[in-house]
């Protein structure tokens, strides 16, 4: 059995024009005095560091006020309504399982607690997947990562995600670490000097390696 963990944000869906949209409408319907002011700019960029999880101290009296008039709320609210799965990404989930693979999403949480499942189950995404792991932090995440390799000690991993920096963590060689092009991250060089490390462009591509995978299992046996 392989076992295979998907990122979800840029990696199975385009969040980003749902996030613009979302912090722009949000600010709209609950304090509209800002849209015409100078001010505007303040507030959007406050509310977006938040969501980020990168909110400076300079920015702490704005989100006091966006959270008393529930803009935070209403963000969230929103979001899910924008968000788009990019070509083929649920039929490559579904034809994963159907082929037996077990299948699990394994992404960063959103700064609001809960808020990735919320979107999941939102937008459809839950229960596409076998299980649904969730992680704050790069120590989260490689602790979340031991616990999976504990239950499945023997299995290959295939980790899909479009943050090739999470990568250069994981020095476990039974996982095939492959990184779903994005415009809005960077490579890694070192990590292409690594035998256990693909780049695709589509998400379709998984399919393409699964076969290569299980050929490769048949050709063992022999």
């Amino acid at each position: 059995m392989v076992t295979y963990l998907f990122d979800f944000d840029g990696t199975l869906v385009d969040s980003t024009e749902a996030v613009e949209k979302a912090l722009r409408i949000a600010i709209e319907k609950t304090v509209p005095a800002v849209i015409e002011s100078d001010l505007y700019d303040d507030y959007y960029k406050a509310l977006f560091l938040f969501i980020k999880g990168k909110l400076t101290y300079r920015h702490l009296g704005v989100i006091h006020e966006l959270v008393a008039q529930g803009t935070i709320h209403e963000y969230y609210k929103l979001m899910p309504r924008y968000i788009k799965d990019f070509p083929f990404a649920r039929e490559v989930i579904r034809e994963l399982r159907a082929r037996g693979r077990r299948v699990i999403s394994f992404s960063g949480e959103h700064t609001y607690p809960g808020g990735k499942v919320i979107f999941m189950k939102k937008t459809n995404w839950y229960d596409e997947f076998d299980e649904v792991i969730t992680f704050r932090g790069t120590k989260d995440m490689l602790k979340k990562f031991q616990t999976l390799r504990e239950f499945y000690p023997d299995e290959p991993f295939v980790w899909v995600d479009d943050s090739p920096s999470r990568f250069t963590y994981i020095l476990d060689e039974n996982t095939l670490l492959v990184q779903k092009a994005s415009p809005y991250k960077s490579d890694v060089a070192l990590l292409f000097e690594r035998q256990n490390f693909l780049k695709i462009r589509s998400i379709r591509e998984v399919l393409e390696i699964d076969d290569g995978l299980f050929a490769f299992a048949e050709e063992d046996k022999t």
